[in-house]
């Protein structure tokens, strides 16, 4: 009886068995080899090469380079909390941190990325099961604050977070790869089993049309003549005019795109494109461009000029008293008579002023190609009160950025045709095969005679004996521009408060090769004659030797006689009053 009974107990045992094994190896086979799999089978993300960015001349402004990744797999972490304990002070993170990250369940986290080489070789020493390093690149910018409106960076997962950075971030970024691999229960690379990879593709270059010695250039001065002329900040722009190719463009405040993160939020605006200002007495071009197009002035045709002008139930002031002076429209643009320009202007009509404003890109952003860019403010002709007409004509009322100016006077460097200005020359594959950027937009927005003539009535701001630009004078070179001093608007339309300072030109003059911009954020003084002006001449004389630009052919001044026939000279230069109802104060 004992026998049988011990033989049913057996018998019983093995069917257990058995059903087990049945239910282990038959029905339930799927999951239990997806758990194994799970504990053995890992799959690391390779990050591709960000591909650099480079000037004109192939001089690396941003770039990747090896770092060392820590990660761990928590779920072979034995003691989460001690073992972020032992890894605190070596990581430079918060233990609790670390703790969080070993103990969220999962079969992979990051400890700490793009570390020191020597620090992740020193945490791997340690033999905690479970962490290991990779290779992840780290993204550079050798020069720090060079270009660093252009350039932009990247965040934590190396994606473009601002500038071309992020306008070109799927250029550069590439293509991640992968790596399947098994491991054991310490988290050890299984180095028989099979492994299988998908190489990561590396991202393109992006080739862009500044020089990086006239950027260099260009921000030195810019941050000397903030520091001189106690300005709030500024923005200085260099281009090629026949090819819209920006050469430099600089901006202040700045920041080091390498510490990024602890920049403030004014420093990293790009103020050159997404800072709007009213333009002052620089616009004035635009409203002696409509004159001559239209035919209404010619540019030896003389005009009264009182030193005050009422209109439209509001006065309008040249910045010093005079009394009534015959002037041609050539010697208005020299002197920068607000009263002058304003007449002028009645004669074009608001219609015809604001087509021209257009025209010349007012109110439609350029698309240069970097982020953020703004429109400006045009209001449509439409919508103008009586006032608008003659505030428009001298730059207020209207708003623009500083690229959007330089625009207007690259217009008429080259000839009267607009070229849309642009950043990048193309993108670089890994053979080094560069595929150009597409061709700029253009088109024509002045005669070539008007653009001529309006040469050589901006040669006589600089060069003129009543000229309010000739500390932009470069000995040797014609230098064709006009100054700009405007009230700043307070936000909200509350009235005005301080003053933007400004000098936009041209050299050499017969044949422009470079137009350089310089707009400055409430200096003092105020008068961009005094501020841009001089600041203009640093930056053009640079850009001239470093492109080996000679002085060129001389063009003849419309005053080469002391004045044109019938025009008398106003007692100084006549800085333009450009707000209504206010003594004139600007250029």
């Amino acid at each position: 009886m004992r026998l049988i009974v011990l033989l049913l107990l057996m018998v019983s045992s093995l069917v257990v068995v058995a059903g087990r094994l049945v239910w282990v190896q038959g029905v339930s086979s799927g999951h239990f080899v997806a758990l194994a799999s799970g504990q053995r089978d890992r799959t690391v993300i390779l990050a591709a090469r960000r591909g650099s960015i480079v000037d004109r001349n192939g001089n690396t402004l941003a770039m990747s380079v090896d770092a060392r990744t820590l990660v761990a797999d928590p779920r072979l972490i034995v003691s989460p909390q001690a073992t972020a304990q032992t890894l605190a002070s070596m990581l430079g993170v918060p233990a609790a941190d670390l703790a969080a990250r070993l103990s969220n369940g999962t079969g992979f986290a990051y400890l700490a990325r793009r570390i020191d080489p020597q620090v992740a070789a020193s945490v791997v020493a340690l033999g905690i099961p479970g962490i290991q390093s990779i290779t992840e690149p780290l993204r550079v910018y050798p020069d720090g604050q060079l270009a660093a409106h252009i350039v932009g960076f990247t965040g934590t997962d190396a994606q473009g977070l601002a500038g071309l950075e992020s306008t070109y971030d799927s250029v550069l970024s590439g293509k991640a790869g992968s790596m399947a691999m098994q491991t054991d229960p310490q988290g050890r690379e299984i180095v028989s089993a099979k492994s299988q990879t998908s190489p990561p593709v590396a991202g393109d270059d992006v080739v862009l049309t500044i020089d990086q010695n006239i950027q260099y250039e260009a921000e030195a001065a810019l941050a000397q003549a903030v520091q001189t002329y106690h300005a709030n900040g500024g923005t200085i722009i260099v281009m090629r005019p026949s090819t819209g190719e920006v050469l430099g463009l600089a901006n202040f405040p700045t920041f080091d795109l390498n510490t990024y993160s602890t920049s403030t939020v004014a420093s990293r605006v790009d103020r050159a494109v997404q800072d709007v200002y009213e333009p002052g007495s620089a616009s004035k071009v635009i409203t002696a461009a409509a004159a001559l197009e239209s035919g209404v002035e010619s540019p030896d045709e003389v005009m009264s000029v009182p030193d005050t002008l009422h209109l439209a139930n509001s006065t309008f002031h040249d910045a010093e008293p005079h009394k009534v002076l015959n002037l041609t429209l050539s010697q208005i643009l020299e002197q920068s008579s607000n009263v002058g320009t304003i007449q002028v202007a009645v004669k074009v009509g608001k219609d015809r002023l604001s087509s021209y404003l257009q025209k010349f890109g007012y109110g439609k952003a350029t698309g240069v190609g970097l982020p953020g860019e703004s429109a400006g403010i045009l209001p449509p002709a439409r919508t103008w009160s009586a006032t608008q007409l003659p505030t428009a004509a001298i730059g207020q009322g209207v708003a623009v950025t500083p690229m959007q100016m330089m625009s207007v006077y690259s217009t008429v460097a080259n000839g009267g045709v607009w070229v849309q200005p642009r950043i990048v020359e193309g993108e670089r594959d890994a053979s080094g095969t560069l595929r150009p950027a597409a061709a700029p937009l253009s088109r024509r927005v002045i005669r070539s005679e008007t653009a001529q003539t309006l040469t050589s009535m901006l040669l006589e701001v600089v060069g003129g004996s009543t000229g309010t630009g000739a500390a932009a004078a470069i000995p040797g070179y014609q230098v064709a521009g006009k100054t700009g001093t405007a009230q700043k608007p307070i936000p909200g339309g509350a009235g005005y408060s301080g003053y933007t300072a400004s000098f936009i030109g041209f050299a050499p003059a017969a044949n422009p090769q470079v137009a350089v911009g310089v707009v400055l954020d409430d200096p003092t003084p105020i008068w961009g004659g005094s501020t841009a002006a001089p600041t203009f001449r640093i930056v053009m004389q640079n850009a001239l030797q470093r492109l080996g630009i000679g002085p060129g052919p001389v063009l003849p001044m419309r005053g080469g006689a002391p004045l044109s026939p019938g025009g008398t000279p106003l007692p100084g230069p006549a800085r333009s009053g450009d707000v209504p109802m206010a003594p004139g104060v600007a250029e």
